[in-house]
């Protein structure tokens, strides 16, 4: 496993961010993320920007009546003074319509947009699936 990869600002700090591996074009894709909120008011996760897909969407997994189903949602919210850890079956972006093949190994800079703490680049691992 690669050392985790952080970027911070504004009181928050991104790190062990990743992708899987995709070999296929126009995949959508999980980008998973720790974010650590440093400060002592909520923060939102608001929107992300990756040059390898056309579009993200931010997601969590809704658990109602039958199988748990992805459902898109303005905004992620992070508390005050937590961290948060995006996951496939939690809070999470997906990166739609993938405009390249990912192979393991590569690395790619998204940027992420916060609603307090603006635009934050950190870099992107790609690793093949557990």
């Amino acid at each position: 496993m690669a050392p985790a990869l952080a970027a911070a600002g504004e009181g928050l700090t991104l790190s062990d961010a990743w992708v899987p591996a995709a070999p296929e074009v126009g995949r959508d894709i999980p980008l998973l993320i720790t974010i650590k909120n440093d400060t002592t008011a909520p923060e939102a996760l608001m929107r992300v920007r990756c040059p390898i897909a056309n579009f993200s969407e931010r997601h969590t997994v809704d658990r109602g009546e039958g199988a748990p189903a992805m459902r898109s949602i303005p905004n992620i919210p992070i508390a005050a003074g937590s961290t948060l850890v995006l996951l496939p079956t939690a809070y999470h972006v997906m990166l739609l319509q993938t405009r390249e093949p990912l192979e393991p190994g590569r690395r790619f800079t998204c940027t992420i947009v916060f609603q307090k703490a603006g635009s934050i680049e950190t870099e992107v691992e790609v690793r093949k699936s557990p």
